[in-house]
């Protein structure tokens, strides 16, 4: 059967649901405001999972907040493995995620370009 998406997007998506369910209940950063699980990109292989982030309303820089997450890797993929059926549990990566930003920023500039006209 040809399915729509590879194995690797079907992962992803689940780690993506997995992980944003986690962050509700599981584990808690301090001062991280809103923490969103934006995508996860799984290699074809399934052994690394690239989790995307954003952040509103943290207290402290992304950088910091990145550097929590690396120390938390461990008992997040404890809880995926609670949660996923697969035979290895991918290794994590963490990434910000800046496109509302730049979104923002693209829109700022379309609206200058408005009002000069």
């Amino acid at each position: 059967m040809n399915r729509p998406y590879s194995r690797a997007e079907r992962v992803g998506d689940e780690l993506r649901d997995i992980l944003a369910n986690m962050f509700i209940s599981q584990i808690f950063i301090p001062k991280s405001g809103l923490l969103t699980v934006t995508n996860v990109k799984v290699t074809d292989d399934l052994k690394i999972a690239k989790i995307y982030f954003s952040f509103l309303n943290n207290k402290i820089s992304v950088h910091e907040l990145l550097k929590i997450l690396k120390n938390k890797k461990k008992l997040i993929r404890y809880y995926i493995g609670q949660e996923i059926k697969l035979k290895y549990i991918p290794e994590l990566r963490f990434y910000y995620d800046d496109t509302t930003e730049q979104a923002e920023k693209i829109n700022i500039l379309i609206n200058q370009t408005h009002q000069d006209d």
